[in-house]
């Protein structure tokens, strides 16, 4: 896969260093990623993004190249990092947020620390609802195994989680790129309420989208979907039917057809 034309940024947070990639010209949108992951996980919506919007693609601290954080209770340090870097990085300009799946949570509370500057926040895959579940997904641990066993485990784990169709290499090496300098165990602050108590106190322009198949849906969408439009009654949602989880990766040209409109 080839990279995508983006600089790379630094800025500073109380833990070290804060990687961005930045590109694109027009109004600022910040694409948060997911857990275990970096700012490669929208390595196949830059192109069509980049067109009419400048994009900012931080690695969350303890991700990807950024230095992590201490957290004990809250996730305010990681979206307080996050803005102060986004202010070095574009001033005082108000912005669009984008957050997949755990970096839905980690948006969410950057857009009540900076509510006036936010113009909508867009939620792709959402966890943080606190629903009842009994989803137990069969994931494998690669920690310890040979780097050739490692590939057949991050393969195995997309599959089941990530991603609805075909599993190919691009999808492989950045998984697993990604697990090896995820440095934040997301998976605990997921499975709590924080996202629907941020809604809760937030007052904003909402957006959604979900892979049909996501892994992580057991048919409670509709319950989702009302804990969206409490906050904002108008939220539009998109489904993508036959993409899973990670729908920006699996259908980026049917993504950035339903994201885009979100960002106008």
């Amino acid at each position: 896969m080839r990279p995508p034309d983006l600089a790379l940024h630094r800025t500073r947070h109380s833990g070290g260093s804060l990687a961005w990639r930045v590109g694109g010209i027009g109004p600022p949108v910040v694409l948060v990623h997911g857990g275990s992951g970096s700012w490669t996980h929208w390595i196949r919506n830059i192109p069509a993004l980049g067109e009419s919007h400048q994009i900012l693609l931080p690695d969350m601290p303890g991700f990807g190249e950024s230095e992590g954080l201490p957290l004990s209770d809250s996730l305010d340090p990681l979206a307080g990092a996050l803005l102060d870097g986004l202010r070095t990085l574009i001033g005082e300009r108000s912005f669009h947020l984008v957050g997949f799946s755990f970096g839905g949570l980690v948006a969410a509370r950057m857009a009540l620390l900076a509510r006036p500057h936010v113009h909508r926040l867009v939620l792709v895959g959402a966890s943080g609802f606190g629903l009842p579940t009994s989803l137990r997904l069969p994931l494998k641990s690669w920690r310890g195994l040979a780097p050739s066993e490692q590939l057949a485990i991050h393969a195995h784990n997309l599959h089941v989680l990530m991603l609805a169709g075909g599993v190919d290499d691009d999808a492989i090496q950045l998984q697993a790129a990604n697990a090896q300098r995820a440095r934040l165990n997301s998976r605990p602050w997921s499975n709590r309420p924080i996202l629907r108590h941020t809604l809760g106190e937030l007052s904003l322009p909402l957006g959604a989208i979900w892979g049909g198949c996501d892994a992580i849906l057991q048919d409670d969408l509709d319950r989702r979907i009302a804990v969206l439009r409490k906050c904002d009654p108008a939220c539009p949602v998109e489904i993508i039917e036959g993409a899973g989880h990670w729908v920006a990766y699996e259908a980026p040209d049917r993504f950035a057809a339903a994201l885009l409109p979100m960002l106008t």
